[in-house]
């Protein structure tokens, strides 16, 4: 069922058999630019959601207790990395299992509908941007033979170290049969991480894929403060707090992720898709409400419940290219909703 009027969202219900948000997103997924953003909803519950951590470090920065910023930020990190050592270490509890299942399906129904692309003119590309640190997609991709994912770095050289390349994002791959000599567009995810990745270091001026994540903390560091400072620094992340812009500013990579999710919403017939997130980010909020001056673009958010309805229409009041998913009344739409949701409308996809 459709609600809205013609100068604000709409919103459409996602009914049990997903009739009328199918019909919805069909022609954006058939024929258009395909962009996802996923949140730290998306890694719930593996991951507790970020909820007020921002403000939490930057009202101790403002207050100019440090100490207590680097000690929220150690916690906040840890939690995070001890979660995917696991996960990496194939021993991951219930939820972290649970969540990279449900990645896993996202993965495989998200290739399967590239693969259904017809037309030789659009292509089989989509990307997936998070803001998230863990490593749940890559570990969903490792587990999915066949899925070709594109992280920005640079392997071409197999005995080299690989380097954060961002300029090999949108790389088409083409395989071509011998006996006739025709060739396919293999379909491709180029994977974004706004934010950083826990599997992400820095050497010198660049940014390299580190072969094993940060070692886990021994019974002192967070109490010591160079231990402390150390293990943060070993991580090439935006930790939650606004004053991150002005890093992002200062810093080559980060600049260019936002301006690359920036490029991929002007473009014609963009549409971002996303879920788990709360856009309590105010700059990739900025750089949004800035893309949806693009009349082809079209924002489509997936809200988990009616308090996050809420927050959708408010944040984004006065923007008709702006479209809510909202559950039925009393109910949710998590990760799993949302596989069901993306496999009924492509549904060869799930093959």
């Amino acid at each position: 069922m459709l609600r809205g009027d013609s100068s604000m969202p709409t919103t459409v219900v996602a009914d049990a058999n997903n009739e009328h948000v199918s019909k919805l997103l069909e022609p954006y997924i058939q024929s258009g630019a395909l962009n996802f953003l996923f949140g730290s909803g998306a890694s719930f519950p593996a991951i507790a959601t970020a909820g007020n951590i921002e403000a939490e470090i930057d009202a101790h920065i403002q207050a100019g207790e440090a100490e207590a910023a680097e000690r929220k930020s150690f916690a906040f990190l840890e939690t995070i990395n001890a979660v995917n050592r696991a996960l990496l270490n194939g021993t991951p509890d219930g939820n972290a299992a649970t969540v990279r299942a449900r990645y896993q399906r996202f993965i495989q129904i998200l290739d399967g509908m590239l693969f259904a692309r017809k037309s030789q003119l659009l292509a089989r590309q989509a990307v997936v941007f998070t803001t998230n640190y863990d490593l749940f997609l890559e570990s969903a991709v490792a587990a999915a033979p066949g899925v070709v994912l594109n992280d920005g770095f640079d392997r071409s050289a197999p005995l080299s170290v690989p380097i954060f390349a961002p300029e090999r994002y949108f790389d088409r791959i083409y395989r071509a049969s011998s006996p006739l000599g025709r060739s396919a567009e293999v379909p491709t995810i180029d994977l974004v991480k706004l934010h950083g990745s826990l599997s992400w270091q820095r050497r010198d001026e660049e940014v390299i894929a580190r072969r094993e994540l940060t070692p886990a903390p021994v019974a002192g560091d967070e109490d010591d403060p160079d231990r402390r400072a150390a293990y943060l620094e070993d991580h090439v992340l935006i930790l939650p707090n606004v004053r991150k812009f002005h890093a992002t500013l200062v810093d080559r990579v980060y600049y260019d992720l936002l301006r690359l999710f920036a490029r991929c919403l002007e473009v014609d017939n963009a549409v971002l898709l996303a879920f788990g997130f709360s856009f309590s980010d105010r700059h990739i909020l900025d750089l949004t409400r800035r893309s949806l001056r693009n009349p082809t673009a079209q924002l489509i958010l997936i809200a988990y419940d009616q308090a996050a309805t809420d927050g959708y229409l408010e944040t984004f009041a006065g923007h008709r290219n702006v479209t809510v998913i909202v559950p039925p009344a009393g109910a949710t739409i998590d990760f799993t909703r949302l596989n069901d949701i993306l496999e009924t409308v492509v549904p060869e996809a799930s093959k």
